[in-house]
């Protein structure tokens, strides 16, 4: 069991925000552009990403803490700002679990806008079917529609068959 300090956010508290700067102890793990255009000049106009908490002690990792969406709200230099639209808690416990976004699907039909938290565990099935949460980033208001983790798979991109 890990000792990590108590985390003073929660996910309602991240909504409406500009980010970075990101609230104390967290920072982000990793996202991916997301759009309701064809048109490349708005391939980024919104994101899904993960805010993490440092690792505990030394060398370990960062503790993925909520999986947020967001809306461009322009630059701080070079870094891109986020308008957070949706929060949710990351699903706690789930060691060997990462986000994947993009490249999954519903019921057997691609769907680019799913983001999903799965087990990536196994190099000989071309589909991840272990899904802790999944959610449908909804467009324009930037909202996740969670969906019913048994009906997601995705991609398994460490698959010897790709």
């Amino acid at each position: 069991m890990s000792m990590l300090a108590p985390l003073s956010v929660a996910a309602a508290d991240l909504v409406g925000k500009v980010m970075p700067p990101y609230p104390a102890g967290l920072d982000e793990l990793g996202g991916s552009c997301v759009s309701d255009s064809a048109d490349p000049a708005h391939v980024c106009d919104y994101s899904i990403g993960v805010l993490a908490a440092p690792a505990p002690g030394t060398g370990g990792e960062p503790v993925p803490r909520f999986v947020v969406a967001g809306q461009f709200a322009g630059r701080d230099g070079d870094r891109a700002q986020w308008r957070i639209t949706d929060a949710l808690p990351y699903p706690a416990g789930r060691s060997g679990y990462y986000l994947q976004f993009g490249t999954c699907r519903v019921n057997g039909r691609d769907d680019p806008r799913v983001a999903a938290i799965v087990r990536q565990h196994d190099t000989s099935t071309e589909w991840l079917e272990d899904v802790a949460w999944a959610g449908r980033l909804r467009l324009p208001d930037g909202r996740f529609d969670v969906l019913e983790a048994r009906t997601v798979d995705c991609v398994n991109e460490a698959y010897y068959g790709l």
